[in-house]
């Protein structure tokens, strides 16, 4: 409780293994089973195994499944993911399914949360 440090997921170059440049625009979904890192644009949907970074340029219209995900820049779309931390510049137009969440002071969403945990089918049960 008092005195807990938290613990904050790092990653290094060597952990990415696709990386989509400030430059660069994708155009269709993306399938990936490691870490990606996306600083530029992609319109469409995203299902990464591992994890996603996206970057304070980054910019992703589409939907993504992913275990790990890592917000500085723009989504519109509903992000789904095991673990999902939402640093000061992350915006999110779209609706987020988490079973952890971080949200940062200055991070925005608008959208509907919905935690995942294994007491979710008796605690709207109970609603």
């Amino acid at each position: 409780m008092f005195g807990h440090k938290k613990t904050e997921t790092t990653l290094d170059d060597s952990d990415i293994s696709t990386l989509v440049g400030e430059n660069c625009t994708v155009e269709g979904n993306i399938t990936a089973t490691a870490y990606i890192k996306i600083d530029g644009k992609v319109l469409g949907n995203l299902n990464v195994e591992g994890g996603l970074i996206l970057g304070e340029s980054g910019y992703i219209q589409g939907n993504i499944n992913s275990g790990e995900v890592i917000i500085y820049g723009r989504v519109e779309g509903d992000v789904h993911a095991n673990s999902l931390q939402l640093k000061s510049s992350a915006a999110i137009l779209g609706n987020i399914e988490a079973k952890v969440l971080q949200i940062d002071p200055g991070a925005v969403y608008q959208g509907t949360v919905t935690m995942q945990t294994k007491h979710t089918p008796a605690l709207l049960a109970t609603a």
